[in-house]
């Protein structure tokens, strides 16, 4: 009958296969967290946002962060490569558009983080010194 058949389709308590596949039987209530945590459920490696599409389920995770460390590892130091290039194009003010309101906080370096000492050929060095000029090199 209807109301039986409507009811079946909203209850919470009612049992459903999860859709994961790892052939348990949950409550529809219950479904959200039983996904949240089933070892088939498909989920997103957890470097994501630095590259790895990969999609591989739950019990698969550990597995997959230790056989791909490498190519996490590279994906990570790409990213940092690429965003200290983004500052030293900040610093530089060769950005395009208006300055970030965040320029001198991202240029200027902590006081506890001393730089090290850099030793650096230039060429004309007497001809800039003497004409007091700011020095700048690009970005490697």
């Amino acid at each position: 009958d209807l109301i039986t058949t409507s009811h079946y389709t909203i209850c919470s308590s009612f049992p459903l296969p999860c859709p994961a596949g790892c052939r348990k039987t949950v409550k529809r209530g219950d479904m959200s967290h039983h996904l949240a945590t089933c070892e088939e459920e498909l989920i997103a490696c957890e470097y994501l946002q630095i590259g790895c599409d990969s999609v591989i389920k739950r019990k698969d995770l550990n597995k997959h962060l230790q056989d791909e460390k490498e190519g996490h590892l590279e994906k990570a130091m790409k990213n940092i490569s690429m965003m200290n290039t983004v500052v030293a194009k900040i610093c530089l003010k060769e950005s395009p558009g208006p300055e970030p309101p965040f320029r001198h906080w991202l240029c200027s370096k902590p006081s506890c983080y001393p730089l090290p000492p850099l030793i650096i050929k230039m060429d004309n060095f007497d001809n800039m010194k003497k004409q007091n000029t700011e020095w700048y090199s690009a970005p490697f």
